[in-house]
């Protein structure tokens, strides 16, 4: 799959976080500018990987490797994060995650991008937003959460 392709899988994503504090949350995106639900944030949060870097699709146990490491160093630099899992609405295709407090977008796509990431989401009150690691432009839809 090119990164064109893979990108535009970034759009379609839903993101589901099992224990939010708690409680169990789902993203869907909609059509930029249509916002529905509450934002449980400050400030923009970002969501990153580290599972399938770029056009690799390295296996169940070097995913999850990488996945404990990437969270191993958020917890290193002191970052509030949360596990998520991001793919279809169908579940057919699915990327574990972790959903990050206290990153700038310079931040989070530096982080993503030394993960082999082509894209991080960043959510906040007014968007969900998919930001190229690269010098890609950004692509804003809404949201929705249940």
């Amino acid at each position: 799959m090119d990164r064109a392709a893979r990108t535009d899988d970034y759009t379609h994503a839903v993101l589901r976080v099992p224990d939010l504090d708690g409680r169990a949350l789902t993203l869907r995106p909609r059509p930029a500018g249509q916002v529905a639900g509450t934002f449980p944030f400050d400030a923009p949060v970002h969501v990153v990987t580290a599972h399938n870097p770029g056009g690799e699709r390295p296996g169940a146990a070097e995913n999850a490797a990488r996945q404990a490491r990437l969270e191993a160093e958020l917890d290193a630099r002191g970052l509030r994060h949360w596990r998520t899992v991001a793919g279809g609405e169908d579940g057919a295709h699915a990327e574990e995650g972790a959903l990050v407090v206290g990153l700038d977008d310079p931040a989070a796509c530096a982080l993503g991008a030394a993960w082999g990431q082509d894209a991080v989401f960043r959510w906040s009150s007014t968007a969900w937003t998919v930001l190229a690691c690269d010098a890609s432009p950004s692509v804003d839809l809404g949201w929705t959460t249940a």
